[in-house]
């Protein structure tokens, strides 16, 4: 074999070499594309069950078993969260409950979630959604979902990613 040979093999040899990285590059990235997907889906779809979950409750406890047509019967946003004779997640009956409400899901052969519940009264100042502290007939719900398998990878390092939903309730009440 000569010199011509054995360069040619050699290069051949490279360039083989050079496709088989590249194929196994993009088949990574492809399947890193198809997992990171799947996650933000699974993130979405807790966030917005959850969502789901607090539109099905009274929207005060002043509403639970009776209409109210006063603002200042409602429920005071320092007190917003589980009252006390409500132990549990099934035993919550007005969209106030869920006030800093935590919860860790595993879905099965995914990551871990974690779901993080605020609530506010918020009120419209303009076009702007404000929150407020005053008792009105309106109540924001905001959603976060973590998760560590939640990354965006756009940004250089990259940082944790958190998937946030919002939806506002209003009460109204016909006679």
């Amino acid at each position: 074999m000569g010199l011509g040979q054995t360069l040619l093999t050699i290069l051949a040899l490279v360039l083989m070499g050079r496709v088989v990285i590249s194929t196994n590059t993009t088949t990574l990235d492809a399947g890193f594309t198809k997992d990171m997907a799947e996650y933000r889906i699974s993130a979405t779809s807790l966030g917005t069950s959850m969502l789901e979950q607090s539109s099905a409750m009274a929207f005060d406890e002043a509403t639970v078993d009776s209409g109210t047509t006063n603002a200042s019967s409602l429920t005071v946003a320092a007190s917003f969260g589980a009252d006390a004779t409500e132990s549990s997640e099934e035993l919550y009956d007005d969209i106030d409950d869920y006030h800093n409400f935590t919860k860790i899901d595993s879905l099965e052969h995914s990551a871990i979630f974690k779901t993080t519940v605020s609530v506010t009264y918020v009120t419209v100042s303009g076009s702007d959604v404000v929150a407020t502290t005053t008792r009105s007939f309106s109540k924001q719900v905001t959603v976060d979902i973590t998760s560590d398998y939640l990354v965006d990878y756009s940004v250089t390092p990259a940082q944790p990613e958190t998937l946030r939903f919002k939806q506002i309730f209003s009460y109204w009440f016909f006679r």
